[in-house]
Formats: C-alpha cells, sequence, structure tokens
C-alpha cells in the first residue's frame, strides 16, 4: 500500500471514529512529541503515528508534564525569594491602552524580542549547558533529565510564545453582534491562552536552570523578567483567557 493509498484508508477510518475530541488541535501547543492527547487527535491520526501505541504514548506524555510541573513549581517559588532580594519586581507592568486591530504592541513586540534572544543565549552557551549537565551527573542522573527537560521547553516555545501572542492581537476590537467577530474573540482568547501557558513553562523551566547553573544568574533573571512583563500584559489585554476551555485539554 503506497502512501496515498494509506492516506485514503485513514481518512475514511477518521470518520468512523467516535473517540476523537474535536477541535483538540486548534489551540495545542504543536509540542505533538510531548502532547498527552495524540491517541484522540484527527490532525495527528491523519499525519502521524504510524505503528505507534499511542495511547502508551499519551500516558507517559501526561506524567511528564505532571512531574515536571512539580519540580519546576518547587523550584521557582524557591528563586522568587532570591528575585526580590535583587529589588526585581516581576509585577512591574505599567498600564497600556490595548484597544488595537493589529499586532503593534508591547507584548506582541517584546515576545519577538526574547525568541532572538534566548535562542542566540542558547546558542552562545551549549558548551557550558552541557558542561552543567555532565557536573549534574555526578551527583543525580535525574538531574541531568530534568535540566535537558527544561532546555528543551525552553527551546520549544522560544518563537512558539510571539506567534501566538501576534495571533491574538490580530484583531482585538469586536463586535457583539458579528458572528466574524464572535469567532475572532474566541480565536482571540484561545491564541493568548496557549500563549500564557508557553509563557508559565517556560518561566518554570528557566527558573530550573537557573537553580543548576547560578553563574548565568544575571541573563537567566533578565530573560524571567522578561516573560513575566510578556504574560502580566497579555492578561492585561485579555483578562478572561485563561478562563478559554480548549477542546480536551480544559474539559
Amino acid at each position: 500500500m503506497n502512501k496515498k493509498e494509506e492516506y485514503r484508508k485513514r481518512l475514511k477510518e477518521l470518520g468512523e471514529r467516535e473517540d476523537l475530541i474535536s477541535g483538540v488541535h486548534n489551540y495545542c501547543d504543536r509540542w505533538c512529541e510531548r502532547c498527552p492527547f495524540t491517541s484522540r487527535c484527527g490532525s495527528y491520526f491523519l499525519s502521524e503515528g504510524f505503528g505507534v501505541d499511542q495511547e502508551e504514548k499519551d500516558s507517559k506524555n501526561d506524567k511528564f508534564w505532571e512531574d515536571l510541573k512539580i519540580i519546576f513549581e518547587v523550584t521557582f517559588e524557591m528563586i522568587q525569594k532570591d528575585v526580590e532580594k535583587l529589588g526585581i519586581d516581576l509585577d512591574d507592568v505599567k498600564d497600556e491602552d490595548y484597544e488595537v486591530d493589529w499586532v503593534k504592541n508591547d507584548a506582541t513586540e517584546q515576545s519577538r524580542q526574547y525568541g532572538f534572544d534566548i535562542s542566540e543565549w542558547l546558542k552562545k552557551h551549549h558548551e557550558e549547558i552541557q558542561k552543567a549537565g555532565q557536573q549534574l551527573m555526578l551527583v543525580d542522573e535525574k538531574k541531568v533529565l530534568r535540566l535537558n527537560d527544561a532546555l528543551e521547553v525552553v527551546q520549544w516555545y522560544s518563537f512558539f510564545i510571539s506567534a501566538k501572542i501576534h495571533r491574538a492581537f490580530l484583531k482585538h476590537e469586536w463586535d457583539d453582534e458579528d458572528e466574524d467577530d464572535e469567532f475572532y474573540m474566541y480565536d482571540n482568547l484561545g491564541s493568548a491562552k496557549i500563549a500564557l501557558i508557553a509563557i508559565d513553562r517556560s518561566i518554570a523551566a528557566l527558573g530550573y536552570m537557573l537553580e543548576k547553573m547560578p553563574a548565568h544568574e544575571d541573563d537567566l533573571l533578565n530573560f524571567l523578567t522578561t516573560l513575566s512583563k510578556i504574560k502580566k500584559e497579555v492578561l492585561a489585554a485579555f483578562p478572561k483567557a485563561m478562563e478559554f476551555k480548549r477542546p480536551g485539554f480544559d474539559d
């Protein structure tokens, strides 16, 4: 069976499946390798997963995020005290007028610049990060894996955040009587929410890297401050974003 015939077969099977979550792929982070819903995603079913036990993979991914969430949250709570001692206020965000109909706003520009800056920083310090991993291996191999996980999270979301914030601000002036505007409002909030989730995960991952790489405290604190400001500005523009219900993820 060639690829074309295989795709036709899977498309037919897709229409017969009742376990799929409608629209689950619309507001995900596009990180299929780490997603706990690939076995119930029609988009993934059509494009990936040939010969793979998706339910087992989804279960492992669900555990991956649960474990990292606990580790990162505890770590970030610890470094917050150090941030306060250094006089850095992560809540210090100036008031903004967000009545815009395009993407010219601080959140979009700052997140875009963050993507370039963090990517350049990771490239510049690649060897030092590897060295930090080698040192951790002498103490606890699990900590090496967590550092690698944190690095992977930061890398994945580096430009994803700005892309979703860009989309969230594409149409920000809504007319409740316009059906198209209802869709845009829905899409704006969904895009803003997944951007906020990506920011939270990046903040937590950078916090873990800060704990394990104190020699780079200044740079990492700067990234943390930038992400925290971006988060506050997105929330100021979309205060109800986190109430948005993403199909599957928030049911």
